[in-house]
């Protein structure tokens, strides 16, 4: 029987070891570089979206630009009618991006994260010790709100506010004498087409043309102050 020396086992040991440790730090860099024994991992929630603004009848969406491309933007809103201080989308352009869609639903922020997780625990115990579970790769925020709402710059809106209120007089002076020749016109129009109109018709017919007048001088109206906020 041949006798293997001492100096081969420890070679082979040797040998055996530093391979081990070469192939743990190659796998240690690709889990650090390419994710190596990780998957992306995709949840969606959904909160409420509502207005920063203090009147209901002009419903705001307010965004902050970030850097100076202005193509980065955080969104301000609120996720409930009582809180106090508003809800900011994540400034870091990096792992976020925002984008607001119209809907005739109710109006709601849906959110996309999407993250870097183990596929399975023998992974997580050989390269948990890195702490990357559940890594953020990316943060997708669809703003949905109605086609009535106001999409504003903070400044844009400080300054449509300070329109509304130093047109506050006159709009209410052009707004009357605006709804009383459209009502008139309305009703003139009917009562040539119905000469017999009846008090009661006439008084509904009046109701009816008095909001639809009053609700078209308020929307070009804001139509206008809102085009010169953006100026």
């Amino acid at each position: 029987m041949v006798s293997i020396p001492k100096t081969f086992w420890r070679m082979l040991c040797s040998l055996i070891i530093a391979a081990l440790i070469i192939v743990s730090m190659a796998l240690m860099v690709a889990n650090d570089r390419d994710h190596f024994g990780m998957k992306k991992v995709t949840t969606t929630t959904t909160t409420d979206l509502i207005s920063v603004s203090p009147s209901s009848q002009m419903k705001m969406l307010l965004y902050q630009d970030v850097g100076t491309s202005g193509k980065e933007r955080v969104y301000i809103y609120k996720e409930h009618k009582t809180q106090k201080n508003p809800t900011t989308t994540n400034p870091d352009p990096t792992n976020t991006s925002n984008k607001v869609k119209v809907v005739s639903g109710t109006p709601r922020v849906v959110t996309k994260t999407t993250r870097w997780v183990y596929k399975n625990s023998s992974y997580k115990l050989w390269f948990g010790i890195a702490g990357n579970n559940h890594k953020l790769i990316k943060h997708r925020n669809t703003l949905e709100i109605n086609k009535d709402w106001l999409t504003l710059s903070s400044a844009q809106a400080k300054k449509l506010q300070k329109l509304v209120k130093q047109n506050s007089a006159s709009m209410k002076k052009k707004a009357k004498a605006y709804v009383m020749a459209a009502v008139k016109k309305s009703v003139t129009a009917a009562m040539k087409k119905d000469p017999t109109m009846s008090a009661a018709k006439q008084k509904a017919l009046t109701a009816a043309a008095t909001k639809k007048a009053t609700a078209a001088y308020q929307k070009q109206a804001m139509a206008k102050m809102v085009a010169e906020a953006k100026k």
